[in-house]
């Protein structure tokens, strides 16, 4: 692990590098595989880029987010091994306080981001951990997918899975939203030759947040989110919530596998990665 002169921790494993900026929020700002990058930057949007953490159900908090969420520095402690721990300011609305800790797996490469909330109030409150991924136009994002699902945005579903191809040019700047509930554990999104797959331990519905899904894809005309959410549980005064993980695994595509809605060959391979 370094750390580079804009003062953001960069970890590397093999091909893999990923780069987070405790001063802006604790922003994950760059994921890439042999150079290439897998998230939306602030040249797209100034503020809505990278990955970052949240705490869910977004009508606890609305729209923005808290700036103790995105904007604010993060206290940042580094551990053998690389591995990084930011741990945030508390939220003067919400008063709760978000913990992140990013390290690499040796055994397969996986950057894992593990989160914690933190209820900093007076009485028991409860939440589910959040963890959003911009993702640059015109990608491919899907997932297994059960029962539950729903959301305006124009999503196609198959076999059991939700298929989303980003077409900027049909979207406006308020964008829409789809969500579900994410069976076998991981959402995947292609763009390029290069997957990105996210890998987390599936929920049952009833641990999902209040009006949420387990898997949620943003898409407006600049970018599209890929959103993973944990479970949704009472965290007493002064506790922290049990640690939520959330690994990423990135994959360059085979030219044999087809990256098209519906493809067997692209399923196939993102379920077997991190499996």
């Amino acid at each position: 692990m370094r750390v580079s002169e804009r003062r953001e921790h960069v970890l590397e494993a093999g091909d893999v590098r990923v780069a987070i900026d405790p001063i802006g929020g604790g922003r994950v700002t760059s994921l890439r595989l042999s150079g290439a990058e897998i998230l939306s930057g602030p040249e797209v949007h100034p503020s809505n880029y990278g990955a970052t953490l949240w705490t869910s159900p977004q009508s606890d908090w609305g729209w923005p987010p808290p700036a103790e969420y995105d904007d604010l520095p993060y206290s940042a402690a580094t551990h053998e091994g690389g591995a990084v721990t930011l741990v945030g300011p508390i939220s003067r609305h919400l008063e709760v306080r978000l913990v992140k800790r990013f390290s690499i797996d040796g055994r397969d490469g996986a950057i894992v981001v593990e989160s914690q909330i933190e209820n900093a109030g007076a009485a028991p409150r409860a939440f589910a951990p959040w963890l959003v991924s911009r993702v640059p136009a015109r990608g491919l994002t899907f997932y297994p997918t059960g029962a539950t699902w729903g959301g305006p945005l124009p999503v196609e579903r198959i076999g059991g899975v939700t298929w989303y191809r980003h077409e900027p040019d049909v979207l406006t700047r308020t964008g829409a939203k789809s969500f579900g509930d994410g069976l076998r554990g991981f959402v995947a999104h292609a763009h390029g030759d290069v997957l990105f797959v996210n890998r987390f331990v599936d929920l049952p519905p009833e641990l999902h947040a209040p009006g949420h899904g387990e898997v949620e894809v943003y898409a407006n005309d600049l970018y599209v989110e890929v959103e993973v959410q944990g479970p949704y549980a009472v965290i007493a005064p002064g506790a922290r919530s049990l640690p939520w993980a959330v690994r990423w695994h990135l994959k360059r595509l085979p030219p044999e596998v087809a990256t098209a809605v519906g493809s067997a060959s692209l399923l196939a391979f993102a379920s077997a990665v991190g499996s």
